[in-house]
C-alpha cells in the first residue's frame, strides 16, 4: 500500500528486519515487476542493518547488488533526539532522490530505553 504507514511487529528474532531488508530492494523494483523503481530511506536505531543480506536479496531478484545498496540511504540513530532529526533529513534527501520508502527499525527501541516507566511505549 502506498502512501500509509506500516508497523511490523512481533517477538526478538521473528524476522522484521528481514521483511524491511526485502522491502528496501523491492521498492526499486521496475513497475511491471511490482516495485516503484526508487530508492529507501533505513533509519537504523539497534544496528541491524546488514548489506550483505540486501546483496543477497538484490541478485535474487535479478538487480545489481551494488547498485542496490546505493538506493538505500542508511542512517544508525543513537538516540531518540537523533531519530527525530534523521526523520527530518529524510524529508530533504526525499527531495534530491525519488524516495519511496522510509524505514525505522525499530521505531520505539531509544523512546522505551530513554524514557524509563512509559512501558507503554
Amino acid at each position: 500500500e502506498t502512501q500509509a504507514i506500516t508497523e511490523f511487529f512481533g517477538e526478538f528474532g521473528s524476522g522484521k528486519t528481514q521483511i524491511m531488508h526485502q522491502l528496501a530492494v523491492n521498492v526499486q523494483l521496475p513497475a511491471d515487476k511490482g516495485g516503484l523503481e526508487g530508492h529507501a530511506i533505513y533509519i537504523d536505531t539497534e544496528n541491524t542493518f546488514r548489506p550483505e543480506r540486501i546483496k543477497q536479496m538484490a541478485e535474487a531478484l535479478g538487480l545489481d547488488p551494488i547498485d542496490s545498496l546505493k538506493k538505500i540511504h542508511v542512517a544508525r540513530a543513537f538516540n531518540s533526539n537523533h531519530q527525530i532529526l534523521l526523520v527530518d533529513k529524510a524529508m530533504e534527501l526525499a527531495k534530491e532522490y525519488p524516495v519511496r520508502l522510509l524505514i525505522v527499525d525499530s521505531l520505539t527501541a531509544h523512546f522505551r530505553a530513554e524514557y524509563v516507566g512509559r512501558g507503554s511505549l
